[in-house]
């Protein structure tokens, strides 16, 4: 946990969201319909998720698709 915390406070300061990126915010507003059948399926609801789905999702339609998820930062600073 301790190196996502360093990367994530890196990628906020520099402003730079793509630098060691593993799972870009394209693969992963891709896998995003499954992981939300795959909860309603076990019986977990999704309803926490689904806003900040939607915002990786706004993210990715403003070009973010090769960064990681901390750039929906950037939407709730605005």
């Amino acid at each position: 946990m301790i190196p996502t915390v360093r990367q994530t406070a890196y990628q906020l300061r520099s402003g730079n969201y793509t630098d060691g990126v593993v799972s870009p915010l394209a693969m992963q507003v891709a896998g995003t319909p499954t992981f939300l059948r795959t909860a309603e399926q076990q019986g977990v609801s999704p309803e926490l998720l689904r806003p900040y789905f939607d915002l990786m999702r706004r993210r990715l339609s403003e070009g973010g698709g090769e960064e990681d998820l901390t750039g929906v930062i950037d939407l709730l600073v605005r």
